[in-house]
């Protein structure tokens, strides 16, 4: 029996997530068909087809993943920097000039997903929506630590700005921008009520 054969259902499937997560995320959507995820992962066709019966589906559930994987990474990066002295806001900052000095960096997957028009569905959008929310959430839990009587529109405004230097630091492969935006969150901060 081969060893594709033998792997079990969760090992099978976490292959296939981490194969999606690295061709999709270098390649894009529409330049990854599934028997490149079959030959990444190690996982037959068959195996491959009876998890996720469609490439649509597969997207769907690698999204939901890499919005598990990315958020986890983000919030223990971001209470690293805090633990180290950095403002709660601006240690979102510390922790993605990490993520972008990392090798393979390609920006915001969700972003760039997006982007895809012709590969995106209904539960596609649906999934990055609620990925965006849960950044926003996060942002205004930390904004509240130290501001806690800031405005409403805040915390989507940090959202606004982060996402702006993640794609601004993509496309001039540059952190320029990131320090930009960092100083920017940084004087919005001292102007907000504490």
């Amino acid at each position: 029996m081969s060893p594709a054969a033998t792997m079990l259902i969760d090992q099978a499937r976490r292959a296939v997530l981490r194969a999606a997560d690295e061709l999709f995320y270098a390649r894009g959507i529409s330049g990854v068909v599934m028997s490149d995820i079959r030959d990444a992962s190690g996982v037959s066709m068959r195996r491959l087809y009876a998890m996720y019966p469609s490439k649509s589906e597969l997207v769907a559930a690698w999204l939901t993943d890499r919005h598990d994987t990315w958020m986890a990474w983000f919030t223990t990066s971001v209470d690293r920097h805090v633990a180290a002295g950095a403002e709660p806001v601006l240690a979102t900052f510390d922790a993605i000039g990490d993520w972008v000095a990392s090798p393979g960096y390609r920006g915001c997957a969700f972003i760039n997903s997006l982007a895809e028009t012709s590969e995106m569905t209904d539960t596609h959008r649906t999934i990055i929506a609620a990925h965006k929310r849960d950044l926003v959430e996060h942002l205004g839990h930390l904004a509240a630590r130290d501001h806690p009587d800031a405005p409403p529109w805040l915390p989507a405004a940090l959202a606004v700005i982060v996402d702006g230097a993640i794609v601004q630091c993509t496309i001039f492969a540059s952190t320029e921008p990131l320090d930009a935006a960092r100083s920017a969150v940084h004087q919005l901060l001292e102007r907000t009520p504490r």
